[in-house]
């Protein structure tokens, strides 16, 4: 293809000509690998947007200036893909027809307006995703954004200094997020930096709705603490504008009125597939490309890779768009290999992700327990509570985590953690337990570095594993905190024996609690009905264990060790 946009078909010396829609996390290690595979293709990515390879998930980071420079958030600028890779990147160039049957694409330079084609042997769809639109007039306001592009960044950026500087002494400027996800709880320490009033508008009963509530709950507490009102279970029903086009309050779909200096969308993102379905290609029913192990889709040469293409889930055999960097750079690697002629082949992922919100990291690995037994998988947790590293240690922070493993064969599918330290390791840890199949009682058996500063002689992964050996083998039961809510609220009798110390349960206790301290109990076990129901909980769940053992060994029949103690009860950071 020429620099004018002329026709230009394939020349018998110039070998095979690959052609990549995108350039962001799946058309680049699309690009690389495929010129890694071979040096006689002719491989031409196209972007719409100013820069390709950039970090998206670094641009909140940036925006609240922990990155200072947008820059950084680059990769791989264009020229050094063309010079290293021999590439032909075009940015501000945007694919707007894909004809399979000529084997063409229609590009519109985004500079001068002007259109041309373009020939390819080999076809490879990374159009990535797209923000879902909720309503026109909101997302066309000056002071409503989102964040996609490094431009999207460094304008929102700029807004919010902007606010924050303007606003009249003793006030503070309004903040809206609508959508309760990932990149908007990570743009609240900016917010939050700048002494913004944060209203999050969440359409379902949480946020973070991927996850489960028993971790969610202990962030939805800290934001409080925090001073972010988030509000559940509403939309955006309506909002009013000043005489600019900017919005100024956001009414609910229950009436409630939010003032509003800036909006920020953050509902959500899907499968940006609209060129693919345009010239026949086969989607799902999320909307995502279908394609084969391959990175095939149903037109002969014609690949897709990334969040616009579907994945199947190791867990649930589901097929859906994952939305992740580390999923679309592996399928953008195996597309970019099998378009230069390879035969590399992609199965399944495990969803794994951690985020920052604040000074608190909430990691997600596998199924959650919702999903899990949503998909017929008779599902069960462990909740366990453990430090970061050796608690004589200075710096120690406590990790709140919650285990997903299957009850029929104690295999391990999902995990999920919230807090300040070491919860990536965790995460990264169960993943590979996961991949490998392994029950919940294997966990134990993991061998761990051990340093004081960096971990336990007895990892919290370990402990994890003998929650659940005892488990396998009788040796306890757990009751989880929302069956017992439950049953309190049904009225039922049930004893709650506390075995902390008298100073702990002094400091808060669940009503009705009977207090017994561990190390008293043997000499009190008369004060305790043995014919009662009897849940048993400490902190964390280790006194209460020794306590079951206790009173099971002692003729007790009818026990129940809290799943999580009194911190699972809390849900308090």
């Amino acid at each position: 293809m020429s620099d004018n946009g002329a026709f230009n078909k394939k020349s018998s010396d110039k070998g095979l000509k690959i052609v990549i829609i995108g350039g962001i996390a799946a058309g680049t290690c699309a690009a690389v690998k495929a010129r890694r595979a071979t040096e006689e293709a002719e491989i031409t990515l196209y972007e719409k947007y100013r820069h390709v390879s950039y970090s998206t998930c670094g641009l909140p980071y940036f925006v609240s200036g922990k990155i200072h420079d947008a820059q950084n958030l680059i990769i791989n600028p264009a020229a050094h893909l063309e010079k290293r890779f021999n590439l032909k990147v075009k940015t501000l160039c945007e694919v707007v027809k894909i004809d399979p049957a000529a084997k063409t694409v229609t590009v519109k330079d985004l500079k001068n307006g002007g259109e041309y084609t373009d020939s390819y042997d080999k076809l490879i769809i990374a159009t990535g995703s797209k923000p879902v639109s909720i309503n026109p007039g909101l997302e066309s306001a000056p002071n409503s954004f989102c964040l996609r592009t490094v431009d999207e960044g460094v304008n929102l950026k700029e807004k919010i200094s902007a606010l924050a500087q303007s606003a009249p002494a003793g006030t503070k400027p309004g903040a809206v997020i609508v959508g309760g996800g990932f990149i908007g709880l990570e743009l609240l320490d900016a917010f939050i930096e700048k002494g913004f009033a944060i209203t999050i508008i969440e359409k379902t009963n949480q946020i973070l709705p991927p996850f489960d509530p028993e971790i969610v709950l202990y962030l939805e507490n800290y934001l409080a603490e925090k001073g972010v009102s988030v509000l559940k279970e509403r939309e955006v029903a309506g909002f009013e504008k000043d005489s600019a086009g900017n919005i100024n309050l956001i009414i609910t779909n229950l009436g409630e009125k939010i003032p509003a200096d800036i909006v920020f969308r953050g509902i959500g993102a899907k499968p940006d597939s609209a060129l693919a379905t345009g010239c026949g290609i086969q989607t799902g029913k999320t909307g995502a490309i279908v394609v084969n192990e391959h990175m095939q889709t149903n037109i002969e040469d014609i690949f897709a890779a990334g969040d616009c293409c579907e994945c199947t889930d190791f867990i649930t055999g589901a097929k859906q768009s994952y939305l992740l960097a580390g999923i679309a750079s592996i399928q953008g690697r195996i597309a970019g290999c099998n378009a230069a002629g390879g035969t590399d082949s992609f199965s399944d992922s495990i969803p794994t992700a951690v985020i920052k919100v604040c000074d608190v990291f909430v990691a997600k690995t596998g199924a959650s327990l919702k999903l899990a037994r949503q998909n017929g998988i008779n599902a069960a947790k462990i909740e366990f509570h453990g430090m970061s590293h050796g608690g004589y240690y200075p710096g120690a922070q406590m990790i709140h985590m919650m285990l997903v493993y299957n009850r029929d064969d104690g295999t391990v599918i999902g995990f999920e953690a919230i807090g300040r330290e070491s919860v990536d390791k965790k995460n990264d840890a169960v993943s590979v337990a996961i991949r490998a199949r392994m029950k919940v009682w294997d966990l134990m058996f993991l061998n761990f570095s051990y340093h004081p500063e960096t971990g336990s002689a007895k990892d919290s992964l370990n402990i994890i594993g003998m929650i659940g050996e005892n488990i396998r083998k009788g040796e306890q039961v757990y009751m989880d905190v929302e069956e017992l809510r439950q049953r309190l609220a049904s009225g039922k009798k049930v004893t709650i024996l506390d075995v902390r110390t008298r100073g702990e349960y002094a400091s808060g206790h669940i009503d009705g609690a009977v207090n017994i301290p561990v190390d008293d109990l043997r000499e009190n076990i008369s004060l305790l009905d043995r014919k009662d129901e009897i849940v048993i909980h400490c902190r964390t769940s280790y006194r209460s264990y020794i306590a079951y053992r206790i009173l099971k060994n002692s003729g007790f029949e009818n026990l129940y060790n809290l799943n999580g103690s009194y911190l699972s009860w809390m849900r308090k950071l």
